[in-house]
């Protein structure tokens, strides 16, 4: 006698199916039809989980999120803000390198998709990240650590944008690179901006 998956072991199967086929052909090749090719089974038996290519990027989306917030968490180690960040910076860039080009692309795929619940949703987690990031630096602030006339708003978004740059050129040169290696450069240019 089979068993029948769970719903949630079943949709995560199906979120590494999607991630895979994102990674060899790109996100618009992300199709019912592809998918049940390769979990091997019916476009029908998809269907009961994901109606239409929303419901597709919306998992994927919350997917990204998940495991954003566990790297994020995961680094904060330490009782220095700053140490914090620089966890963060390489927790980022490793989970870039490890996640390959399937977060950048359903990121980049979600951006250009004109539906508004979806650009909403990725405009959350943006802004759920910013605010991660936003802490650490005020708290920096008031230990006297990060410079008092920086904006911690303006600062999350240079420090955003610092990994979401070396990630998309990265993912040009197809993620072939070391993520220790220019974790020390990268810090150290952020830090001459912030430290006081």
């Amino acid at each position: 006698m089979q068993h029948r998956k769970s719903t949630k072991i079943r949709r995560q199967e199906i979120v590494d199916i999607i991630r895979n086929i994102i990674s060899s052909k790109g996100i618009e090749d992300v199709t019912i039809s592809e998918i049940a090719e390769k979990m091997g089974t019916t476009k029908g038996a998809i269907y009961r989980h994901f109606k239409s290519k929303r419901d597709i990027l919306s998992l994927l989306i919350d997917d990204i999120e998940k495991t954003l917030m566990e790297a994020i968490n995961n680094a904060l180690t330490d009782k220095d803000p700053l140490q914090n960040l620089k966890n963060i910076l390489l927790a980022q860039l490793t989970l870039a390198k490890n996640r390959r080009k399937t977060s950048f692309v359903v990121i980049m795929g979600a951006i250009q998709f004109s539906d508004p619940l979806i650009r909403k949703k990725l405009l959350q987690l943006i802004q759920k990240y910013l605010r991660k990031i936003e802490k650490l630096l005020s708290d920096g602030i008031k230990l006297g650590l990060i410079k008092k006339n920086i904006s911690p708003r303006i600062a999350a978004m240079i420090f955003m944008g610092l990994i979401q740059s070396t990630v998309t050129v990265w993912s040009y040169k197809n993620f072939n690179y070391i993520p220790e290696k220019i974790h020390a450069d990268l810090w150290n240019i952020y830090m001459q901006g912030i430290a006081d």
